[in-house]
């Protein structure tokens, strides 16, 4: 029996409503539909080690489902859609579910349609590849898109790793003493308070650099002062107690550490954020050298608390990184499993380490 969590199983819930509806909808920043839409010519899924294509056909009305080319299949899209009335109902009805469950009612549904999983690979951005059809050039591209998911917890948008921290040097009078008194903190919300007791002792934290080099480089790629601004904008956001992304990139913007020229009105903080809020949706990776490739060429799909899907399409690119921006929030992570929240020393300063990771809201 198939298995998967709200957010897995949110994955084909998409596949069931596209080709029900037939129509994929942009949305906007606060994620309402708007009513640019792109018809959905084909869906295509990877099933273990075969492809399966679901393609609308005759008027709009069919769905013929072939692997590797041959049919296996022919449904009415009206079918598509009440399978995806009643899959988003079980998702619903999971309710404080953050595991794997198993829905069976919709495993003979399954089989008619020769699915076998639920969820692409890790490794993989795209969580679904849809061709379209592009009114701005009469063309048939095919685009894949990462899916996310309001049904389920919130997902993560960067991962936290060892690849991710971020050091920063203590700038004030530090010593052992302090260093310990300040190590001792422990409990809930261990890490906003450090980075206040470490205020409170006449220190600041100041950027070092992001520990690895593949992270530093890919961050490099996006704007050359981008290891630097993200630095100032984690550290800040420790210091307010507010780790809303779009609040950081005012801040950031009003505080301007980078000393640029914004006499003109250039909004170059949030310029380069949403850049690297991009790259890292639809390729980037931190522990991978990041060439500048999108792997999800589309861009985002996003499932809402009421079932209803909008897009955020590469082309519509303003739309994506407000979304992006306006949603997300950074979060500590397992502090225990990452070498952060201990104040120390190294060559005749004291340091703190930080990782990253951001998490839709």
């Amino acid at each position: 029996m198939i298995t998967g969590n709200k957010g897995e199983w949110s994955e084909l819930y998409v596949l069931f409503k596209l080709l029900g509806e037939k129509e994929l909808h942009s949305g906007d920043g606060d994620l309402n539909r708007l009513d640019t839409f792109f018809p959905v010519i084909r869906i295509i899924r990877d099933e273990l080690e075969r492809k399966m294509r679901y393609s609308i056909e005759e008027g709009g009305k069919l769905v013929v489902v072939t692997e590797d080319g041959n049919e296996v299949a022919r449904l009415g899209t009206d079918e598509f859609l009440r399978k995806a009335s009643e899959l988003f109902s079980h998702i619903q009805a999971g309710g404080n579910t953050a595991g794997a469950f198993a829905i069976s009612e919709i495993e003979p549904f399954l089989r008619k349609i020769h699915c076998q999983k639920i969820k692409a690979k890790s490794q993989d951005k795209a969580d679904i590849h849809i061709v379209i059809h592009d009114y701005h050039t009469g063309t048939q591209p095919d685009f894949g898109f990462s899916i996310k998911s309001k049904a389920g917890s919130a997902s993560t948008l960067l991962n936290a790793s060892k690849a991710t921290t971020v050091r920063y040097w203590l700038d004030g009078e530090m010593d052992e003493a302090k260093a310990e008194a300040i190590n001792s903190i422990s409990g809930n919300g261990k890490m906003l308070r450090l980075v206040q007791a470490i205020a409170e002792s006449g220190c600041a934290l100041r950027f070092d650099c992001t520990l690895n080099p593949t992270f530093d480089g890919n961050l490099r790629m996006v704007d050359s002062n981008m290891p630097e601004i993200i630095g100032w904008m984690l550290a800040d956001c420790y210091r307010n107690k507010d780790m809303d992304i779009w609040h950081a990139i005012e801040r950031i913007s009003e505080a301007n550490p980078q000393q640029y020229c914004l006499k003109g009105g250039h909004r170059m903080y949030e310029y380069k954020m949403k850049g690297l809020m991009v790259a890292v949706a639809l390729g980037m990776l931190p522990a991978t050298t990041w060439q500048g490739r999108y792997e999800a060429t589309g861009g985002y799909l996003v499932v809402k608390g009421d079932g209803d899907v909008v897009c955020f399409h590469i082309y519509d690119r303003n739309l994506l990184e407000d979304y992006l921006v306006r949603n997300t929030k950074f979060e500590t992570p397992d502090v225990k499993r990452y070498d952060m929240g201990r104040v120390y020393p190294k060559d005749g300063r004291y340091y703190l380490n930080l990782v990253v990771q951001i998490r839709f809201k």
